[in-house]
């Protein structure tokens, strides 16, 4: 199985400039950490959000955040990481999916424990999710920030922070956020995506992959995912743990069995994305019907199930399908 090939140093090969991005980046927790707690009464109040709504008046602008807000949804990742995994790079993909799902679930649990409302404007649907931390803020930070460290390009950086400082504005503007929930993301997010890539280091470093067997790394990929889903059975974690568990156990088969390349010829990569999106969101929406009976318990096992056949169809299911088909080859011993 492939190893997640963040090592350090994480920002820059020039030691200078690793030291400066650190350093950087814990200013910016201790700057948003102080705000929030020094301004608090402030940063849970509609006085920003109100102040932003007059510049929604023009459509150019509604329309830019919006595209910032979208890059933060589910809809988006499911297509991103299913492209990325089937026509770009199966490693890249698959492990930015799941610090996507980690943080999501860090987000899932720091909601419900601090259970803090969203503010109410007139006109707008409520979301039914609490809104502290700000989850659009916390996956843009650790998501990108893990595909930055991957990519290590200038170019690629930029487009980083520019959706790191803007997909978290575009939650306030569109009167999801309070200006706090947008802080809270920045203080748990920049920290949890330094854990991620220390942890992601080390497991290189150390050579940890080489130590356990497929059959353990199966049963862990599994094991894991079901017991968070048992201590906090609720519709959202059993989603992206089973998305979790599904990709990581196709992730382990498909590197033995299957071993798909992403490369093709350019037609047939869009023919592979058109297929293998048309299924995925197939089993999303066609499949809910038939997952939609039941309890509390029930539900939290179908959403489980559901979303894991979404993710040994992303990094399995369709991989092999295309090798099938000879949309793609396959790799190289």
């Amino acid at each position: 199985m492939e190893s997640p090939p963040v090592r350090r140093p994480y920002f820059s090969a020039q030691r200078s400039r690793e030291i400066f991005w650190l350093v950087f980046s814990w200013a910016v927790v201790a700057l948003c950490a102080l705000l929030l707690w020094r301004y608090w009464d402030w940063s849970r109040s509609m006085e920003m959000t109100n102040y932003l709504q007059q510049f929604r008046s023009s459509k150019p602008v509604e329309y830019l955040f919006r595209f910032f807000t979208f890059l933060g949804e589910d809809e988006f990742y499911m297509i991103f990481f299913g492209i990325l995994i089937w026509c770009f790079n199966k490693s890249l993909g698959f492990w930015a999916a799941a610090v996507l799902l980690c943080s999501g679930l860090v987000s899932s649990l720091t909601k419900d424990l601090f259970a803090l409302g969203r503010p109410v404007l007139e006109g707008m649907k409520q979301l039914e999710s609490y809104a502290f931390p700000s989850g659009h803020t916390l996956t843009a930070v650790t998501v990108w920030g893990y595909l930055g460290m991957r990519l290590r390009q200038r170019w690629f950086w930029i487009w980083t922070l520019v959706v790191m400082v803007l997909t978290p504005f575009s939650r306030i503007i569109l009167g999801y956020h309070y200006p706090g929930d947008i802080l809270g993301g920045y203080v748990m997010g920049i920290p949890l995506l330094l854990l991620l890539a220390w942890v992601s280091s080390v497991f290189v470093e150390k050579g940890w992959e080489q130590q356990f067997s497929r059959g353990l790394l199966l049963f862990l990929a599994l094991l894991v995912p079901v017991l968070l889903t048992v201590l906090h059975p609720q519709n959202d974690i059993a989603k992206m743990m089973g998305l979790l568990a599904g990709a990581a156990v196709g992730y382990i088969i498909e590197q033995q069995k299957v071993r798909a390349s992403p490369r093709s010829h350019w037609a047939l990569q869009l023919l592979k994305a058109a297929l293998g999106l048309a299924v995925l969101f197939g089993i999303v929406i066609g499949l809910k019907p038939l997952f939609s009976f039941g309890g509390p318990p029930v539900q939290t096992a179908l959403y489980f199930l559901r979303y894991g056949l979404v993710g040994i169809w992303v990094t399995l299911l369709a991989p092999a399908l295309f090798v099938a088909l000879r949309l793609t080859p396959r790799e190289q011993e």
